[in-house]
Formats: C-alpha cells, sequence, structure tokens
C-alpha cells in the first residue's frame, strides 16, 4: 500500500474540493444572506462555478459559514437540552 505523500499540491486540491463542496451546497439552497444582492432582492439562482468567480463568494475558501446569521450557520448539536429533558423524565418517573 503506498501513502499518499501530503504535498503542496495535495493540500491545495483538497482545499479546492472543500471550497467546490461548500459552493455547492450555498448554490443548491440559496436562501443564504450572503447570496443576496446589495439592494436585498434575492439573487438569481447560479451554478456554483460561476459563484466561485464572484469576489464575496471568497470568504467560503476559509470558513464554512460566511457570517453568523441563523440561515447561514448549521444547526450545532447541543446535548445539554436532552440530558436536562433525560433527568426531568427520569425525576418524574421516580417521584411516582
Amino acid at each position: 500500500m503506498m501513502e499518499t505523500k501530503r504535498t503542496k499540491l495535495w493540500r491545495k486540491k483538497k482545499a479546492f474540493r472543500v471550497f467546490k463542496a461548500r459552493l455547492m451546497f450555498y448554490a443548491a439552497t440559496m436562501e443564504c444572506c450572503a447570496l443576496r444582492d446589495p439592494d436585498g432582492s434575492p439573487h438569481t439562482p447560479l451554478h456554483w462555478f460561476e459563484l466561485a468567480k464572484a469576489h464575496h463568494m471568497q470568504v467560503f475558501r476559509t470558513t464554512g459559514t460566511p457570517c453568523s446569521c441563523d440561515m447561514c450557520r448549521l444547526p450545532v448539536y447541543d446535548r445539554t437540552e436532552y440530558k436536562r429533558e433525560t433527568r426531568r423524565i427520569l425525576r418524574e418517573t421516580l417521584e411516582d
């Protein structure tokens, strides 16, 4: 089995793969505020490689979330609410 050499070219290809995947995701949803025109009107649907040429989409090269609005952020899995609900259910069953 041959090892993969992680060269500068390998890292560049991997970074582009991630960038492409992010653009494809946002091009498919087209609900992000970053994909709206400056005047606030909805943007016409574009293909991902057209988005890659846009200057305002270069933020996707370094991060998956271009801004902190609720539409751009993906839901974060949080176990604390699940644990609270489980404790409440156990407490109620033990009290009966």
